[in-house]
Parts: structure tokens; C-alpha cells; sequence
């Protein structure tokens, strides 16, 4: 059986105390089963046998019996009800958090499909599948221990049988998790190709693509259709095994018994006692049979969360925005009282390579001096996006070590702020875009925030101000206006190393020199590293590293690096455009 994927486990743990609190109400509810069987056995046998109609006491004990049954059940499920709702929003709120961290995007279609049907699938695995995994040991456990000393032939048929129920449901529930996965691949993909047709909609109609669309949104659907009817059909034909299974067990244990006592070799109460509990041992046995098709959907749903949450094997490019301190011109005062203090990095002997890839990085090792500005040069696939996202502790070193003032990067004390060349604001208005760092920040925090990050100009424009809505992704913004807002949100942050990737590509002049002046002035109490592609970044810096076959292969001025020859001015030597990859010098 495969393991579950990692964004289950906070839950499960945190979870634990409320699933030992439906077990014990599940075990108390068999015991009172126990008890009701035993006077339901003792109240027809002597009504059969010794003509003694059911008296008041045997009739009430009966009757409280069934209530205490029943009230321990009702409460059994609606506390496991309560853990799948708990668990999904736990797991929502991992969902939300994985996001803002991550490092690229999330197609629309598959995030709408995993985080809606996602957790969906993945709340009856909390509230029905765990539940009954206690109860089909609880349970069972009870019985036999009852049913030893009254019948241990009996006891022997049900202990025989009953490892055959959850052996046949592993042995078909391997099979449909495959499925599972299989379908679930197919919902993303059908759901995908939807919203990017509901979107496109008017360049469909437009190019009078419409009959094309069609078909292809029905084959899409037909194919999603054609998973689940493989889904069903093993899911039903599991069932029809376990309640074989479980049939076959009960019929065994009353063939024994009816013979027993035609032979006379066992009392009829007794033996009606253990007929009654025969179906009560397989029933939490068949119940997990039954929910083990959760688990399975759960697994399959969770794997897709776990994707979008760690998003491990992707060198980032455009992740969410962590805030980053800053300050726009060398002068600026810290948002703080308190200057923060710049971190000194270094990274020794690392290196990394993507599986079934070739080394991205081999034994790269340099230092950023505290306060500083550092632009990281080199052409495309030299290792920059990876090199930035080991620093933020996206990915982790296959060899050397990076330290922040001695703290690994994935520390929370050595948390840098972010800055993707794309960054991607929620929908909602301008203050709360700048106070995703920092939520309870006052609204003086903000302005100057903005006022350091040069994006004050352009908020002032806007009637509504720091209220002016924007739209998902930034809708209504510029470019340029975009990356001051997350220069801004990083002023607010205030974090003592700040991690960028070329904010300044595909700016006009005048964007390019505002944001090139909020660069300048993070040199003061932060530690800056900028992936740097255009001119005008790196001449800014105070320092140059320049990647090359996996390492730094010169460092220094630029100046000096310029006149020398080197992997640098072979890059300025290329003259091509960026495109991520030779240095561009924009015209003026």
C-alpha cells in the first residue's frame, strides 16, 4: 500500500485525539452490541423453551440497550463528520499557504478542479476510512474474546475467515488505485482544457472554431466518462467479493452451529448468541472494505495537493511573492525603528542536479558580504532559477551547504523575501496587495512602504487611492507598476535578505530607472542578490557573480570584469536581445 503524501500528515496528527475519541465511542457502542445480543438470545430462549413470555426487565433492558447503542453511534458519526470537515479545512489552509509559497504558477483549471474536488475527496478519508480502520480492529477484537469461551469452534470459523476480507480488498484495491490516479489525471486535463475554451470563448466564435471546440470537449468528457465506469466497476466488483466473503463466514458458523445442536452438543442460547454477533464481526470488516475506496480517492486527491503545495522538482521562475525589505533610495530610513541586520551568506561546494538530468550546479561556492548588492550573471540554464531557489530553501543541496548568518535556508530565521520577475497580486485592492507580508500592518506602514518602493506616484493617480481595486494577477496594473507594488510589500516585510529575479526585464526606461533607485537603496541593512540580465541591474551592483559550468567562474566589479576576458564579456559579446539568457542593453 502506498505511503500517503506528506500534506496529510499535520492533519492526521493533529487530528489523533478527536479519531481515539470516535474509536473509544465506537468500542463502548460494541460492547452495549455484546450485551444486546446476549439478551436477545436469553429472551428467546425463554420464550421458546421455558414458556416464559419477554418479562418488563428483559423488555426495558432491551429497549436501553438499543437507545445506548444507538445514542453511542449518533455520536460516533457525528464526530468523525465534524474530523472530515476539520481535516478539510486544515488542508485548505496548507493549500493556501503552498500556494503563496510556491515558485510557479498553477494552471487555473487544475487548481480549481484539486482544491474544490480535492479536498472533497479527502474529507471522507478523515470522517469514514480512519474511523473504521479502529472499529474493523475494535470491533472483531470484542467479539472473539466474547465468543472463545462460549464456542471456540465458532470462534475459530470467524478468526479463519476474516483476514481473507481485508487481503481480497488490498489485492483489488491495488488495481483501482492505479485507476484512481488515472482518472484523476483525466479530470484535471478534461477540467483544464474547459476554462481555457470558456476563456477563449470569443476568439473561438471569433475564428469560427465552435464544431472543432465541441468535439474535442466531448471526447475530453467521454474519456472521463470512460474512467469512471473502470472505476465503478472495480469498486463494485469489491464489493460483491467482500460480501461473498463475509456471507460465506456467517453461513459456515451457522452450519456448524444448526448441526451442533441437532447432535446436542451446544445450548441453544448459546448458540443463538454467536449467530447473532456472526454478521456484527464482518460488518466493520465489510464497512472498511466498503471506505477503502476513500482512501484510495484520497490518495489520488492528495497526491495532486502535495504537487501543488511543494512544488519541489520545478526550478522556480515566478513564485508568489514573500515581501522583501527595501528601500528606494540609498538614503531611506527603514520601516522599522530598529535597522535590521544584513546576513552574511555562504555557499560552499553545493551542487544539485534535476533527476534524470544532468548537474545544474557542481561544487559552486562564493559569499555575499553583508549589505550588499550582488547581481548573479549567466546564460540561460546556467543555474540561476536553481541557485535562487536553494537559497530559499525551495530545494535542498545534494552536496556542500549554504548557511545565512549560520542558519540553513529553509529556517524561518533565515527566510528571505522574494521577488519573481513576474509577480502575481491576488485580486482584492492596493493596500491589502502590500499587506500580504505583513497583514496587520497600519496604513502609514503602507504608504511608506510605497513611497520607498517609488510606487506612490502611481496610487496617487488612482481616485480611490490605496483602496483602488485590482484585479487576479494584477489586472489593471502595468508591468512596471506591478513589480514596485512588490518591491513595496517587501519594504513592509522588512526581511534582512532579499532574493530577486531581474525585476526590471521588459520595463520602459522610466519604470526601469525607478525601480533600479529602490535596488540601490536595499543595500542598507539587507543582503540583496538580483539574477540579472540587463545592464543596468548590474552596473547598479556593488558586486558581479558570473555562472558558468555549474560554478562561479569570475566575480568583481563589473567594470573590471568587463575589460577582462571571461564568461562576462563573452556574454556582452553575444549583442543578443535577453530572452533569458545574453545581457541586453536597452536603448535609449
Amino acid at each position: 500500500m502506498p505511503p500517503l503524501p506528506a500534506c496529510l500528515d499535520a492533519p492526521r496528527a493533529a487530528l489523533r485525539p478527536a479519531l481515539l475519541g470516535v474509536a473509544l465511542l465506537n468500542g463502548a457502542a460494541g460492547v452495549v452490541l455484546v450485551a444486546l445480543a446476549w439478551c436477545l438470545a436469553d429472551t428467546l430462549n425463554a420464550l421458546v423453551f421455558h414458556d416464559t413470555g419477554p418479562t418488563p426487565l428483559r423488555l426495558g433492558t432491551v429497549a436501553a440497550l438499543l437507545l445506548a447503542r444507538a445514542a453511542l453511534m449518533a455520536a460516533a458519526q457525528g464526530r468523525a463528520a465534524a474530523l472530515g470537515f476539520e481535516a478539510g479545512r486544515m488542508v485548505r489552509r496548507r493549500l493556501v499557504e503552498g500556494l503563496l509559497a510556491r515558485s510557479t504558477p498553477v494552471p487555473p483549471g487544475s487548481l480549481a478542479l484539486v482544491g474544490v474536488e480535492g479536498i472533497d475527496a479527502i474529507e471522507p478519508f478523515f470522517a469514514r476510512y480512519l474511523p473504521a480502520t479502529f472499529h474493523a480492529v475494535l470491533l472483531p477484537v470484542v467479539v472473539l474474546v466474547v465468543v472463545v469461551p462460549m464456542d471456540p469452534l465458532s470462534a475459530l470459523v470467524l478468526a479463519g475467515t476474516a483476514p481473507l476480507i481485508p487481503l481480497f480488498m488490498l489485492l483489488i484495491g491495488h488495481g483501482t488505485q492505479t485507476l484512481n490516479a488515472a482518472q484523476w489525471a483525466e479530470m484535471t486535463r478534461a477540467s483544464a482544457y474547459f476554462l481555457d475554451v470558456v476563456r477563449a470563448l470569443p476568439l473561438v466564435r471569433a475564428f469560427a472554431a465552435v464544431p472543432a471546440e465541441r468535439q474535442r470537449l466531448a471526447t475530453a468528457a467521454s474519456a472521463w466518462c470512460d474512467g469512471t465506469v473502470r472505476v465503478l466497476r472495480l469498486a463494485f466488483l469489491s464489493a460483491l467479493v467482500l460480501e461473498f466473503l463475509a456471507t460465506l463466514g456467517v453461513a459456515l458458523v451457522a452450519v456448524f452451529i444448526g448441526f451442533r445442536l441437532l447432535w446436542g452438543q451446544i445450548e441453544f442460547e448459546r448458540g443463538l448468541f454467536v449467530l447473532l454477533l456472526a454478521p456484527e464481526f464482518y460488518l466493520p470488516l465489510r464497512s472498511l472494505g466498503v471506505h477503502y475506496h476513500a482512501r484510495l480517492e484520497a490518495q489520488a486527491a492528495a497526491e495532486r495537493l502535495a504537487a501543488l503545495i511543494e512544488d519541489e522538482n520545478a526550478p522556480p521562475s515566478s513564485a508568489p511573492e514573500s515581501p522583501t525589505p527595501e528601500s528606494p533610495a540609498s538614503q531611506a530610513a527603514p520601516l522599522r525603528p530598529e535597522e535590521p541586520s544584513a546576513p552574511r551568506v555562504e555557499v560552499a561546494g553545493v551542487s544539485f542536479a534535476y533527476p534524470g538530468h544532468a548537474p545544474v550546479l557542481e561544487d559552486c561556492s562564493f559569499t555575499l558580504e553583508p549589505g550588499t548588492l550582488t547581481a548573479l550573471v549567466g546564460a540561460s540554464g546556467a543555474g540561476k532559477s536553481t541557485l535562487l531557489a536553494l537559497l530559499r530553501g525551495r530545494l535542498t543541496p545534494q552536496a556542500g551547504t549554504i548557511r545565512v548568518d549560520g542558519v540553513p535556508p529553509g529556517a524561518e530565521a533565515a527566510r528571505p523575501a522574494w521577488i519573481p520577475q513576474e509577480p502575481h497580486p491576488f485580486a482584492g485592492t492596493l493596500a491589502e496587495a502590500v499587506r500580504l507580508g505583513a497583514p496587520d500592518a497600519p496604513d502609514e506602514a503602507v504608504s511608506r512602504a510605497l513611497d520607498l518602493a517609488h510606487a506612490t506616484p502611481f496610487v496617487a493617480e488612482r481616485p480611490q487611492g490605496l483602496d483602488a481595486p485590482i484585479g487576479e494577477g494584477g489586472a489593471g496594473l502595468s508591468g512596471g507598476e506591478l513589480r514596485r507594488l512588490a518591491l513595496a510589500r517587501a519594504f513592509l516585510m522588512d526581511a534582512p535578505l532579499v532574493l530577486l529575479d531581474e525585476p526590471s526585464a521588459s520595463l520602459d526606461h522610466e519604470s526601469e530607472t525607478a525601480l533600479i533607485a529602490a535596488l540601490q537603496g536595499l543595500r542598507r541593512g539587507r543582503t540583496v542578490l538580483v539574477a540579472a540580465h540587463r545592464l543596468a541591474t548590474i552596473r547598479a551592483a556593488d558586486r558581479v557573480l558570473v555562472l558558468a559550468g555549474g560554478r562561479v567562474a569570475q566575480e568583481g566589479l563589473f567594470e573590471t570584469l568587463r575589460a577582462s576576458d571571461g564568461p562576462l564579456r563573452a556574454l556582452l559579446g553575444a549583442g543578443a536581445p535577453l530572452v533569458g539568457a545574453a545581457l541586453e542593453e536597452t536603448s535609449r
